[in-house]
């Protein structure tokens, strides 16, 4: 098992030690975890939810010690990277100063959206939903064209609880999957919304077909900001993925993507 998306205290909204992550991981037999906090953005931009730009270097160290401890499980160095319009550069100059293994891309905010308005609390009361995913969706895809990401994170966080994109916006998830498709990317499965209101993963369980169709490479997250959430729902997650006929998962090794063989 893979779980590629653990934060650290750092970015000001998780709890635990590195190492409690660490051990988590191991107790439930995961053979390998990247942890992924969420990158700095410029001019302070919600700088409540990550870290600051100088804490860049400790939290590179601190990765880089713990792999030192526990041999035995891979451990690799990642970060979560939202995609905002306009901030490329930033972005771009930060991930070729370190040697990440592996890059997700999340959009939380949409530049263009009124002030306030992210992912988790946005309000367009004269807008139909299926406006709203759309407009979504298509910064997704412009996000995937930077070329600078190597997963898509928590591909449809923006739905309502109870709503599919699959069956509100089929035309739009198709242009996405064809776009992670050409980009080379990958499609992360995040447990995180098992413990949302979301009641289900990100993306949901309905985009498995899709996502196999479209002969998209997965791998496995639980977004976890406390040490109890590593590995959340991971057997059904993979019971899910073999009955969906996935034989494999996706690593990343220095940006490289690397093919697991899904036991």
């Amino acid at each position: 098992m893979i779980d590629y998306h653990l934060h650290t205290t750092l970015c000001k909204h998780a709890r635990g030690a590195v190492e409690e992550y660490v051990q988590a991981a191991i107790r439930q037999g995961i053979s390998e975890i990247a942890f992924t906090d969420h990158i700095p953005l410029p001019a302070g931009f919600d700088r409540a939810h990550r870290m600051e730009p100088g804490e860049l270097d400790t939290y590179v160290k601190w990765v880089e010690q713990i792999r030192s401890h526990y041999p035995d499980i891979t451990i690799r160095l990642g970060i979560e990277a939202d995609y905002y319009k306009g901030f490329e550069n930033y972005t771009k100059e930060i991930l070729q100063r370190y040697d990440f293994d592996v890059v997700i891309m999340s959009v939380h905010f949409l530049r263009h959206w009124p002030e306030g308005n992210w992912v988790f609390n946005y309000s367009f009361p004269e807008k139909p939903s299926a406006e709203i995913y759309t407009d979504y969706i298509n910064t997704l895809i412009e996000g995937l064209g930077t070329g600078l990401f190597d997963i898509i994170g928590h591909a449809d966080l923006i739905k309502h609880p109870g709503d599919s994109l699959v069956k509100t916006i089929p035309d739009d998830i198709s242009r996405l999957l064809a776009a992670v498709k050409k980009a080379g990317m990958a499609v992360e499965i995040n447990t995180s919304g098992y413990r949302k209101l979301a009641g289900e993963s990100y993306p949901g369980p309905d985009w498995l077909p899709l996502l196999k169709a479209w002969d998209v490479a997965v791998t496995t997250g639980s977004d976890s900001h406390a040490p109890e959430q590593v590995g959340l729902q991971f057997p059904a997650l993979y019971q899910a993925l073999h009955r969906e006929g996935f034989d494999t998962l996706a690593g990343y090794d220095k940006r490289k993507q690397l093919v697991h063989k899904l036991e």
